[in-house]
């Protein structure tokens, strides 16, 4: 049996490190929590290389003393926690006590800081977990931590880092997280040397517009209210501003930006009368709860928390967003002012806007049925031309050969009348004969002993889905360019997953490049989706991130293809001339057996047999 072994510091700070530092955006969000839990009023963050390469965090807060500087660095050290029962009741971001130690185990760390009671600054460097002695250095009131060369002590973990990019992407999306989470902190972020954001820390209204812009601002209601104890507050988007996926929604408890589901389920279904199929609310709200209610030392990364009691949690939450979207009197009161003093919402202005939804609302009616006469089918009377000619020397005596004679040449003119006042049946290839058209829906066609009836919308809809894919396939995709740029507005998760499918997308013929920050300029589009809504084409195509990074870009675009077949396919209801019926065959090439891109059949065959069965003729 092996023996137990006491880990020295270098190796179970490393096993720390695991937990606390997964990738640079994890690296930012400890030292930025330790900023701010330091009183600091701005804060400055730069990356390199997507923080690979450089991390720096710049503030202004109360610094560290020189004798706690070695300590910082010490494994379960913090100034956050003293005692077992401060866990019950915490209050600050940061209070692990492992983030420093474990960062500076497995990158590159200079920590320099100068708290107001000190003349002078002081720093410590550490490289892989060995630290030197603290020195002096000069510097301004706060503190300064660079991280350099992230994991290059530990290349297994440096092998799983994303691109630059997407780091950086991860990264910029916590820093609008903490921009909206502390209003009155004024937040920089620089990347490679580009300013990313820049907020003045003046209050919510102007952290908001920092993140998203003035246009999100106008499409979102700023709510405050306070409900059994518990107090909502910040912006929820209004009933037609909705997402595609869930990375919209921002919660902050207690000043600490949280993913639970407990609070999105009550969002969520709070908008759920609001909602269309794949779409999701946009929020970015403020929850204070009495820190003894709630444990937030509950996942590693503490993104998730416990409530003491959910129940109540959920109905403060789901009772203060309904109120305000069904228009109820109690919105007034959560509804807060805008600048103007005119108050953002009124019960009798909250209507729905379905201007994009498209509703189906098909009224059946009882077809009027006419009364059929059905006349005697007996042998048509003679005209006195044609009555038989009696020989007239034997007036009683009747030529029966004369009568037959004209009696056949009258019923076969009648035929050849008929045949020439009834059109030709129209032969759409092989022995197929066109029929008509039912219900302004179906095609009937026969090949003399099977009926085939043909729903004309599923079949158009596969032929123009199949004509896309082999566009696609063949890589024979035609382009159309766009008179007008669109600007496609992303956060960091969506643009992370739009840049590593980029190859995908040109190849599919869409033109895109970076524009500014989280954002793609689509110049150009495949003809055949030439007339979409970008911006909504694209919602649905980053409709759930987490479904997307198990299947390819192929396959949801095929998924949208499918649905733009669908949108420009013949409808039902649309009456089909012969030609159109015509040339609608001569594309299926005799092929009767397709399925529309949704799985249902196109065509359904009658055989004689099963007719005679219907009517008894065979029993």
């Amino acid at each position: 049996m092996s023996k137990i072994n006491l880990l020295t510091s270098k190796v179970f700070n490393r096993i720390a490190a695991g937990e606390v530092v997964e990738r640079p955006s994890s690296v930012v969000k400890e030292l930025v929590e330790n900023s701010i839990d330091a009183g600091s009023k701005n804060i400055t963050v730069e990356i390199v290389g997507g923080g690979i390469s450089k991390i720096v965090v710049i503030d202004d807060g109360a610094g560290i003393e020189k004798e706690d500087l070695k300590k910082a660095l010490m494994p379960h050290a913090t100034s956050k926690i003293s005692s077992v029962s401060d866990l019950d009741a915490i209050s600050t971001l940061g209070f692990r006590g492992e983030a420093l130690p474990s960062i500076a185990s497995v990158s590159k760390l200079l920590i320099s800081s100068k708290p107001s009671s000190q003349e002078e600054g002081y720093e410590i460097y550490s490289e892989g977990g060995e630290t030197s002695d603290v020195k002096p250095c000069g510097m301004a009131n706060g503190t300064v931590v660079t991280v350099r060369n992230l994991f290059f002590n530990t290349p297994a973990r440096e092998k799983f880092l994303k691109t630059e990019r997407a780091e950086e992407s991860d990264v910029s999306y916590l820093m609008a997280r903490f921009i909206l989470g502390n209003p009155d902190v004024s937040f920089k972020f620089i990347s490679d040397g580009k300013t990313v954001y820049n907020s003045y820390g003046d209050g919510e209204e102007s952290a908001f517009i920092a993140v998203y812009g003035v246009k999100e601002l106008n499409d979102c209601y700023r709510i405050d209210n306070e409900k059994n104890g518990i107090r909502i507050s910040g912006y929820i988007g209004k009933h037609y501003n909705t997402k595609g996926n869930r990375t919209h929604m921002t919660v902050f408890l207690n000043g600490r930006y949280i993913v639970n589901t407990t609070v999105f389920a009550a969002i969520t279904n709070a908008y759920g009368a609001y909602l269309m199929k794949r779409q999701y609310p946009f929020c970015a709200i403020k929850i204070d709860i009495p820190v003894t209610e709630v444990d937030v030392n509950v996942h590693p990364s503490k993104t998730d928390v416990r409530f003491s009691n959910n129940q109540i949690v959920y109905g403060a939450i789901y009772s203060t967003i309904s109120k305000v979207l069904d228009g109820t009197s109690e919105a007034l009161s959560i509804v807060k002012k805008d600048d103007s003093g005119m108050v953002g919402v009124k019960p009798e202005q909250i209507s729905l806007d379905n201007k994009d939804k498209n509703y189906d609302f098909t009224i059946n009616k009882n077809p009027k049925f006419e009364k059929i006469i059905f006349k005697d089918s007996g042998a048509p009377a003679l005209s006195e031309s044609e009555q038989p000619k009696v020989k007239s020397e034997n007036p009683e005596f009747v030529d029966i050969f004369a009568e037959n004679k004209a009696y056949i040449e009258k019923l076969e003119r009648e035929k050849r009348e008929r045949e020439e006042k009834e059109p030709e049946k129209l032969k759409v290839g092989g022995e197929l004969f066109y029929i008509g058209q039912a219900l302004n829906t179906f095609l009937i066609f026969e090949d003399g002993e099977n009926l085939y009836i043909v729903d004309q919308h599923a079949a158009h809809e596969r032929l123009l889905f199949d004509k896309f894919n082999a566009e696609l396939e063949n890589k024979n995709v035609e382009i159309q360019p766009l008179l007008v740029p669109v600007i496609l507005n992303v956060n960091g998760a969506e643009f992370s997953y739009l840049e590593s499918k980029a190859d995908v997308l040109t190849s599919m013929g869409f033109e895109m490049t970076e524009f500014g920050t989280d954002a793609f300029k689509v110049s150009s589009l495949p003809v055949f989706l030439s007339n979409i809504n970008v911006e909504e084409f694209f919602k649905n195509l980053l409709s759930d991130l987490n479904e997307l990074k198990t299947i390819s870009a192929t396959s949801v675009l095929k998924d949208m293809i499918a649905k733009k077949a669908c949108k420009a396919a013949v409808k039902s209801g649309d009456k089909l001339s012969d030609m159109e019926v015509k040339t609608l065959m001569e594309m299926m090439k005799g092929d009767l057996g397709i399925k529309c891109p949704h799985g249902r059949p196109a065509v359904v065959k009658i055989t004689r047999y099963e007719i005679d069965k219907w009517f008894k003729r065979i029993v």
